[in-house]
This record gives structure tokens, sequence and C-alpha cells, in this order.
């Protein structure tokens, strides 16, 4: 009986032995995994960037390298390729032929500069406002400016890039003076490539890291992971924002107007210089006669600001004169009285002093 129960004990022993050896193995792969997906992870982010970047003919390579700015943009953005191309700047001329077609399936983004002397300044700038509403622009900035010579006003504009060329045509065919005007374009084809393909791989970057993760046991691995996928998120917004930025702009076109109107004042300098002499020196003495005036009214409200100061100095002061006047004048008498006295006494010294030479000589 006792030899059945040592074998069960030796085998219960033996049991929980094995099952412990299983536990700790299971764990060191379960390690192992989480280290080879750290590895991993750390592999693919320091990949060489040719796999982000595209190829240098990325951006002519068609349909196949369309960026997502082109998938989501409206039939008037597809357009766009075909809009004008920079221009010289031109004069007031009524050509409207501002460019030549753009290669199709280029992103450009165009800006245009006008400048029109206008007759009518108010009138001139409704009616380039109602232009801008019917091309279906909007205004994105305004000032205006008014000088003795001058009224003007700079507008800045956003329009369809569809319809670029034709709203510049309306704007020439306004009313004005004399026109010039310039065009540039920014090819960003090449950009959207480049970033299309960072995003796509920054795409797949966040998707392995969040793969990673789910299979992540450990807290200081799911802390890692979190960071890094926060990092590629925050980078994939970034790609996002710029593309936006950029088709936009491509979309809409920016035009900067400035319209301004002479004002005819140049004449008033002539007239002044033909006053006759006599209304001249009439004007110069009524202008010396007016600064004279002006310095004596100042003088009077000196004076009478310091009046009530001068009176109390007047009262304090007049008999501290008087008495000073006074008192001078006693020293003075006391001061004659003694020099008389001292020149009485210098002539009686003397008679004595003769008396006694002569008593003197007598002997």
């Amino acid at each position: 009986m006792a030899m059945v129960q040592k074998k069960s004990w030796a085998a219960i022993l033996a049991g929980s032995m094995l099952t412990a050896a299983m536990l700790t193995g299971c764990g060191a792969a379960a390690k192992d995994e989480g280290s080879s997906s750290l590895a991993a992870v750390e592999k693919a982010d320091s990949a060489p960037a040719k796999r982000e970047a595209p190829a240098g003919g990325g951006a002519s390579s068609g349909s196949s390298q369309t960026s997502l700015s082109n998938q989501a943009a409206p039939a008037e953005r597809t357009t766009v390729g075909g809009g004008p191309a920079p221009a010289a700047t031109g004069g007031s001329g009524t050509g409207t032929g501002i460019a030549a077609e753009a290669p199709a399936g280029r992103q450009i983004i165009y800006k245009a500069n006008v400048t029109m002397e206008v007759a009518d300044f108010a009138s001139a700038n409704t009616d380039i406002n109602n232009r801008i509403h019917l091309a279906g622009g909007y205004l994105l900035q305004f000032s205006e400016n008014q000088t003795d010579y001058e009224k003007s006003a700079t507008l800045v504009v956003k329009v369809p890039a569809g319809g670029f060329n034709r709203f510049l045509a309306e704007l020439e065919s306004a009313e004005h003076k004399s026109i010039q005007r310039s065009v540039q374009g920014q090819d960003v084809s090449e950009e959207f490539v480049d970033l299309d393909a960072r995003l796509k791989s920054k795409q797949a970057e966040e998707a392995r890291l969040l793969d990673f993760m789910g299979k992540a046991t450990k807290s200081d691995e799911l802390v890692a992971f979190s960071a890094q996928i926060g990092k590629v998120q925050t980078e994939i917004e970034q790609l996002k924002g710029r593309m936006r930025y950029l088709e936009q702009n491509v979309a809409y076109s920016t035009v900067e107007i400035r319209l301004y109107q002479k004002i005819a004042k140049a004449g008033l300098s002539g007239n002044q210089d033909q006053t006759p002499f006599a209304a001249k020196l009439s004007k110069a003495l009524t202008g010396s006669s007016n600064v004279l005036i002006v310095i004596l009214q100042g003088l009077l409200i000196v004076l009478a600001a310091a009046l009530p100061v001068l009176v109390v100095a007047a009262i304090i002061g007049v008999p501290l004169y008087i008495l000073y006047r006074k008192r001078r004048a006693n020293s003075m008498r006391q001061q004659e009285r003694a020099r008389q006295i001292r020149l009485q006494n210098s002539a009686a010294a003397g008679e004595e002093s003769d008396a006694e030479r002569k008593q003197n000589g007598a002997e």
C-alpha cells in the first residue's frame, strides 16, 4: 500500500514539473515574438527612402500614378491641365489669347496680376465684383487707399481654374484706360506623385504597426507601438494636409487685381504761383499779425495764471523788502557816524602831535 502511494506522489510531482516547463516555454516564445515584432518595425522605419519616393519619371507615368486629388476632384478640376501657361506682362491691348494649352494630366497652380487704370473708380470696383461673382469666384482680400493724387484698391480673388482664361478675358473687356497683366504657373505634378507615394507608404506602415500592436502582450511593447503609431499618424495628416492645400490651389487660381483712378490736382500749384504781389504781401502781413496776436495771447494767459502767485509774493515780499531797506539805511548811518568819529579822532591826534612837536622845538 505504501509503495502505491509513493508511486502516485511521484507521478503527480512529475506532471507538475512538466506543466511548469511548458508554461515557461510559452512565455519565452511570446517574448521572442514581441521582440521580433519590434525589430521588424524598426527595420521597416529604417528602410531606404527609395520605397517612399517615386522614380524620376513618376510625374509623367499617366493614370497609374494618379494622385488622390484627381480621384476626389470634380469634373471641373480635371480640366485644370488645360489651363493657361505663363504669359508675359501685357500692355493695354485688347487681345484675348492669354496662354496656350498645358499638357493634359499636369497639376498646375496659376496666379495672375492685373493692374487697371479706370476713369470711374466706384463703378469699376462694382463691375469687377460682379464679374468675380459671375465667374464663381470669391474675394480673399481687399484693401483700399486714397491720396491727393490717386484712389486705388487691391483685390485678391480666387476663381475656378477651369474659368481662369475666361475671367482674365472678362477683366480685359471691362472699361479701362490702360491695363497690364502677367500670368505665372507652378507645376506641382511631381510633388503630387511624391506625396501620394509617401502617403501610401505611411499608411502601410501604420497597418503593420497596428497588426504588431494587436499581437503584443506586454505593457512596454504596447507603449512603444502606441508612440510609433502616433508619430506615423501625425505624418499621415501632414501629408494629407499638404495634398489638400495643393488641390485647392490647383482647383482655384489666384488673381490679384489693382484698380486705380488718378485725381487731377496738379493745377493748384500753378495757380498759386500766379498770385499778384499785393495779395502775397497782404497774406504775409496777415500771417505775421496772426503770429503776434497768438504770442500776446500766450503772454496774457501766462500772466493770468501767475497772478495769484504774484499777489501772495507781494504780500510777503513787500514788508520784507521795506524792513531790509530800513535796516540797510540804519547800518549805513552807523557806518557813516563811525567814519566821522574816526576822522575826528585822527584829526585831534594830529593836532596833539603837532603841539608836542612845537613844544619840544621851543625847549
